[in-house]
């Protein structure tokens, strides 16, 4: 029989400090102490809980995503699609969420963030719901509506979400994802986008409520638009965004590429392009792409590498139409995917050398974030620690 060892108290308390510390500085602290809110999902594995509110370094290392709207809405299938790499004919099956579901997303360096899925039927308004606790750390709040059915109440329930949004936290990115539009045809996803966008902006008009900005989306599970639109509603909540596109440019504009995205690879979200326009189609060849490199890693990877992505990943897949796709590994889960024509491709030497400094770059981008929250934190700690007395003087350190 195996002996245990055992600690004194006090040492197994700093040890789990150092051990929360190292994780809040990448942000995946697990709020162990926080008030239970749901169960969530049991086949996930999302940590259960919810933030402290009272702790402002939590909010800024973790923005919250709320997804809100209607009941069969298909709220539940996005995140299951997006995160979990469920396939869109599964989804079929899955029983409608009658909970509030949470789940921390913490893929890459710059992917930190949580999923709150809101069942419709709740009403989050009533006065024994506490609506400004979830509102007041919310980064981005995604309002999704059911293009194939009679959109008038959701409507409704999301001018209302919106502006009792807006008084608790004017800082929330406000998206409206138009979901199911795979069952119409393209003028009707037109002018399906066209009425909601008009009669959304018409109620914040009404309300004298026209600095409030809406941005809409349109969606579906079956395709890769799902992912576009929660790429932009990702970026919008990665402050190094600017760092990150500009050097993007900087790389393609002396590498000859036409193209160049910042992937992450496990939920194939980009979180970062150039400044050209973006074309759907070649989104979509670089999530292909991502899909053919982890599934061939998987079948034919290293067995002691231990994961099919790492910092030797790297492909070459020529097109037919004098076309080259780059994939390059750029952290543990950000690849930057590459457009190049073939004469430029020719330099692939020089290619290789920017690439190896911007991913430097990337890197002291990293860096100094942590650094940061580093500080952050400390700072906070500094706040916490200063306690006032009975008589409102500060306690004696101990």
């Amino acid at each position: 029989m195996s002996k245990v060892p055992v600690k004194y108290e006090e040492e197994e308390e700093e040890e789990q400090e150092e051990e929360e510390d190292d994780d809040e500085i990448i942000g995946i602290t697990d709020y162990e102490d926080s008030q239970t809110f749901t169960d969530g999902d049991p086949d996930s594995e999302a940590e259960e809980g919810v933030l402290n509110f009272s702790d402002p370094f939590s909010t800024e290392v973790k923005p919250r995503i709320l997804l809100m709207g209607l009941r069969r809405s298909g709220k539940s299938s996005i995140q299951k699609v997006v995160f979990h790499k469920m396939s869109p004919n599964e989804t079929l099956f899955l029983e409608s969420t009658n909970k509030i579901c949470r789940e921390d997303v913490s893929n890459s360096s710059f992917i930190n963030f949580q999923i709150w899925d809101f069942p419709g039927q709740i009403d989050f308004f009533d006065p024994t719901f506490d609506y400004e606790m979830i509102f007041r750390g919310t980064g981005a709040l995604i309002f999704v509506i059911d293009a194939q059915d009679d959109y008038m109440e959701a409507l409704a329930r999301l001018h209302l979400t919106v502006t009792r949004a807006y008084k608790v936290n004017p800082d929330i990115n406000f998206e409206v994802f138009i979901h199911k539009v795979d069952g119409l045809s393209d003028d009707h996803k037109i002018e399906t986008q066209r009425d909601v966008h008009q009669r959304a902006n018409d109620d914040l008009a009404d309300a004298g409520l026209e600095k409030i900005h809406l941005s809409f989306y349109l969606t579906s599970i079956y395709d890769h638009s799902i992912f576009e639109a929660f790429s932009k509603v990702v970026q919008k909540l990665i402050p190094q965004l600017p760092t990150l596109e500009n050097l993007l440019n900087i790389f393609i504009s002396n590498s000859g590429i036409e193209k160049a995205f910042l992937f992450d690879v496990v939920s194939k979200i980009y979180i970062a392009t150039d400044s050209t326009p973006v074309d759907m189609q070649t989104y979509e060849l670089c999530c292909d792409m991502i899909d053919v490199v982890i599934d061939i890693s998987c079948i034919y990877g290293l067995p002691q590498s231990g994961t099919p992505y790492d910092n030797e990943s790297m492909a070459i897949i020529k097109l037919n139409n004098t076309t080259v796709l780059y994939l390059k590994e750029v952290t543990k889960f950000l690849a930057l995917v590459c457009f190049v024509r073939e004469e430029s491709f020719e330099r692939k030497g020089l290619i290789d050398y920017n690439f190896h400094c911007f991913r430097k770059a990337i890197h002291e981008v990293f860096e100094v974030r942590v650094k940061v929250l580093k500080s952050r934190k400390f700072h906070s700690q500094r706040r916490r620690s200063k306690k006032a007395t009975p008589n409102g003087t500060p306690q004696d350190p101990m």
